[in-house]
């Protein structure tokens, strides 16, 4: 008689190793396709190609991401489902050797595709591009888990799954069809109508055209008029999506808290107030325009206070949901709370406070000043006093030099460099000299190398983590640590590299549950940019 024993789950390090293997494998795929697509591809796909097949082929890297998304949902939503499909890591050789072989494919065509191409030539790079990102994507998958276990996950929720990676992958059809929200002229009228009536409740002396959406306010004697359009894009509708996702995200995080269908009310509060505070921007910008200076109106005021009104409002419904008893479940409210640590030594306040300042000074900067790059020494200054507040809680932190932390680090600020654009633009310290010169330069290189990495990973990758994947470990650990990288890549220009960066920093973590290898990492990366900036003038690529 044969004595059968259930197979034993592989080593958390063959698991880690699998998640590391497929992530940096999809990583630098991406990267290539995205760099080499865009540059020295004399191509023109619409010219020779089907227009479908170009749209779909033209966006493949915000697919890509999309359906990462897509499924870090499906991941969330049925973790355990996840849990059980990633349990045994695939066969990393056959998985690599597929992943590899299909950005091979969908590399080729790079090579011998242009517009001097016959339409069969065309043909094959078309297919040998589809059929290679197909392949590298199967091969991913293999190295995390083997196919029957795919096969089961199939079984049980395919439909759910597949419509999720549908959705990820039309995110950018998605997006183009949410433009035209902006055309929904009932609102943009209202908008116009309630700015109209805001400025001649306070008493300027206002006209406005309902056919060209033009406002102004007009000024005697030798005062100018201002005058803006109303545009389309202003009437509030992008202001209704984001806070849209911002209330999706919160209720997701806090379902268990929150009172049902009570909390669904905070999509129309929000979506209202949002309404107001966009009549009220416009409002203010016409204000300042004619008071003040068109020139900071214009340019600083109208690119950056919606985003400043937004802030204002997301902390605001937060505050209101959190402390108003009919969002939030009986026994929640009538659970005994532990006594709080005093405010500055809580570690959750120390985690999400001085992010708050260090985005409500950029804010701030951008808003108020035509120049806001000539303000860093005031925002260098309010990041340390909000660091200063916390001194004690950063203090207990375990902190360490830990070699691989800092050398990761170094090699993506050398990867940040090499991957830089030319310089465009004037300076962005203006016209300074001398001694405020050198402030600007010390304040500007501190802040960069030493502040930043310390506020951005105590958020990222410290809070929310901890928030997502309390364990600190398993599949839920990676999925929260490639949100906690997407929404980081959300607040830098480059995107994608930032991305990237941030899943070196949460794989850091990941590693070793220590948040100051991440910090050091960081500030490795940090400081490799700053010291490339001041010994070449370089202050662009920061």
């Amino acid at each position: 008689m044969t004595d059968v024993t259930a197979p034993t789950a592989p080593p958390s390090s063959a698991r880690r190793l699998a998640w590391a293997l497929a992530a940096g494998l999809l990583g630098v795929e991406l990267l290539l396709i995205s760099v080499l697509y865009q540059h020295n591809f004399d191509f023109t796909c619409r010219d020779l190609a089907p227009d479908g097949f170009c749209a779909f082929a033209g966006r493949i890297v915000p697919r890509a991401l999309g359906v990462l998304a897509a499924f870090g949902v499906f991941a969330l939503a049925y973790s355990e489902l996840i849990k059980r499909t990633l349990a045994i890591p695939g066969p990393r050789p056959l998985g690599l050797g597929l992943s590899l072989a299909g950005l091979a494919l969908a590399l080729a065509p790079w090579l011998f595709l242009s517009d001097a191409s016959g339409p069969g030539l065309v043909a094959l790079g078309g297919a040998g591009w589809l059929g290679g990102a197909a392949l590298a994507a199967a091969g991913a998958a293999l190295i995390l888990a083997p196919w029957h276990a795919w096969r089961t996950l199939l079984a049980e929720k395919g439909a759910v799954l597949g419509a999720l990676l549908v959705a990820g992958m039309a995110l950018p059809e998605i997006a183009d069809r949410i433009q035209p929200l902006w055309h929904a002229d009932w609102v943009t009228d209202i908008t116009f109508d309630s700015v109209l009536w805001v400025l001649d409740l306070v008493g300027y002396t206002v006209d406005g055209n309902p056919e060209t959406k033009i406002i102004g306010i007009f000024g005697t004697g030798d005062v100018e008029n201002f005058l803006v359009a109303v545009g389309k894009e202003c009437s509030g509708v992008e202001g209704f999506a984001l806070i849209t996702v911002f209330l999706t995200v919160y209720i997701a995080l806090f379902r268990r808290d929150l009172a049902f269908p009570q909390a669904l009310l905070l999509f129309p509060i929000g979506i209202l107030l949002s309404w107001v505070f966009n009549v009220l921007r416009i409002s203010a910008l016409l204000s300042l325009g004619f008071e003040v200076s068109p020139e900071l109106a214009i340019g600083g005021f109208h690119s950056h206070a919606g985003w400043l009104a937004f802030t204002t409002l997301s902390v605001g419904l937060i505050l209101v949901a959190r402390n108003v008893a009919f969002f939030n479940k009986a026994e929640v409210l009538a659970a005994p709370r532990a006594p709080l640590p005093p405010f500055f030594q809580d570690p959750v306040v120390a985690k999400v406070l001085p992010f708050a300042i260090f985005m409500l000074s950029a804010l701030l900067a951008s808003t108020f000043s035509e120049t806001p790059s000539l303000l860093y020494p005031f925002r260098a200054l309010a990041m340390a006093l909000a660091l200063a507040l916390f001194w004690q809680v950063l203090r207990a932190l375990p902190w360490r030099l830990d070699p691989l932390s800092l050398a990761s680090g170094v090699a993506i600020g050398i990867a940040w460099i090499a991957t830089s654009a030319a310089a465009e633009g004037p300076p962005p310290f203006g016209a300074l000299t001398g001694g405020m010169l050198a402030l600007w330069i010390l304040t500007r290189v501190i802040g960069t190398a030493v502040l930043v990495p310390i506020i951005e990973e105590l958020l990222f990758r410290d809070y929310l983590l901890q928030r997502l994947a309390p364990s600190g470990k398993g599949v839920r650990m990676v999925v929260a640590i490639v949100i906690s990288a997407g929404l980081f890549a959300l607040l830098h220009d480059r995107w994608l590299a930032a991305g990237l960066a941030g899943l070196v920093f949460g794989a850091l973590v990941y590693r070793s549950g220590n948040i100051t290898d991440a910090i050091v990492s960081h500030a490795g990366a940090n400081a490799t940019i700053a010291a490339w900036a001041l010994a070449m003038g370089a202050w662009h690529i920061i």
